[in-house]
């Protein structure tokens, strides 16, 4: 069975569905609408330059790719540690010794709401494939 994720591109919004790529991969391609070049990672489209991606040299496409994807991953990183901090601080987290790289346990919810990109990534991506087991195992381990 083939799992589908839905796709809306941050150049237009234009929305559809594609199959899953695995887990970390990097899909770059146009949006069939508009022709803009997008990535998707992690379930996310991220907006890319259709110039550099089309016309400049290798190492131009490197960098682009590599600033676009360190951007979402240092976004995603920072909100991770804001979010950490903000419950040690309203002393809602404690530490329980449950092995090497273990995560935390939180007392009380985040303080933090949401965001719409967060829900509507969980909603269309997470939750209709909670089911499949290769994605469960993947996310869960």
């Amino acid at each position: 069975m083939l799992s589908l994720i839905d796709v809306k591109c941050p150049h237009c919004g234009a929305q559809g569905q594609i199959v899953m790529p695995p887990v970390g991969s990097v899909i770059i391609g146009p949006c069939p609408e508009c022709q803009g070049m997008v990535a998707i990672f992690c379930g996310m489209t991220l907006a890319l330059d259709k110039e550099i991606m089309l016309h400049g040299k290798t190492e131009e496409k490197r960098d682009h790719l590599m600033e676009v994807l360190g951007m979402f991953l240092h976004e995603r990183v920072e909100r991770l540690f804001e979010e950490r901090e903000e419950r040690e601080e309203f002393g809602g987290l404690r530490e329980e010794p449950r092995g090497i790289g273990a995560l935390p346990v939180l007392d009380s919810p985040p303080k933090t709401p949401i965001s719409q990109a967060e829900l509507e990534s969980f909603t269309s991506v997470d939750l209709r494939l909670i089911d499949n087991k290769e994605y469960f195992k993947a996310v869960f381990g």
